[in-house]
């Protein structure tokens, strides 16, 4: 699954790549470690409004939510969601009929690798990315009104996809991958017209592995006590125990 991202680029970078513009009210500096369990606002782009950004915060309520506590207790299982059931989980049916599609930029994402080798199963945080300097991920979005004091919180979920081969050896317990998506699937994604078999079908198709590059990192992404979002987080480490596991790299 994907919890982490990176988003190391400017507003003049992600208006030109996406076509939109970034409201002025959107304070925005390139993130290396999006860490989504922090429920961050993120620049996104919706069906509804594709020429602009919108700050949207990761973690979904869907619009059935009772309270608030309930809200903060069912956001922590809707950082992500598997893209094969989106019209028939409760959580997100709504929302993917209503063709609240979104598409969330990313210039990189973290998973970690599993030494199965290892009697204590030894993680490894690795940074994936892909041929375009800035790509993006497919998500859903939804709104929810507070009904005791009437905010309306605006959030997304991050979609998931079985995984092409360079993500399977690398995120190899769960052998799945965000919905990353080619320039073609990203207007497809966002276009009126898209029906819901056309969709699924999308969702389904992984970016070309030999178009995505990974390495490792150090383990400071999972620090408690430094700064993770610092350009340090991006710097290639080798660990001796993968030396030998050349299909982690392409």
């Amino acid at each position: 699954m994907c919890f982490h991202t990176s988003l190391a680029a400017d507003v003049p970078a992600l208006e030109a790549r996406f076509k939109a513009s970034m409201p002025a009210a959107i304070t925005l500096a390139p993130a290396f470690h999006i860490n989504a369990y922090s429920f961050p606002a993120y620049p996104i782009i919706t069906h509804q409004q594709p020429d602009q950004f919108r700050a949207i915060r990761w973690g979904l309520i869907p619009h059935w939510v009772k309270s608030k506590a309930d809200a903060d207790r069912l956001r922590v299982q809707t950082i992500n969601a598997r893209s094969e059931t989106i019209y028939e989980k409760p959580s997100y049916r709504q929302a993917a009929k209503r063709a609240q599609r979104c598409i969330i930029p990313v210039t990189g994402f973290f998973e970690w690798h599993t030494d199965a080798s290892n009697p204590k199963k030894q993680k490894y945080p690795f940074y994936l990315s892909t041929d375009q300097p800035i790509t993006s991920i497919a998500g859903l979005w939804d709104e929810w009104p507070d009904p005791e004091t009437g905010e309306v919180y605006t959030t997304f979920s991050l979609l998931t996809t079985d995984a092409n081969p360079l993500l399977a050896a690398v995120h190899n317990e769960k052998k799945r991958m965000p919905c990353v998506l080619t320039p073609d699937a990203e207007r497809a994604w966002l276009d009126d017209d898209l029906t819901e078999r056309d969709a699924l079908e999308l969702l389904a198709t992984t970016y070309p592995a030999e178009h995505m590059h990974s390495y490792s990192i150090t383990k400071r992404i999972t620090s408690r006590t430094e700064d993770t979002n610092v350009p340090e987080v991006l710097t290639p480490f080798s660990y001796s125990e993968l030396a030998g596991k050349k299909e982690l790299t392409a």
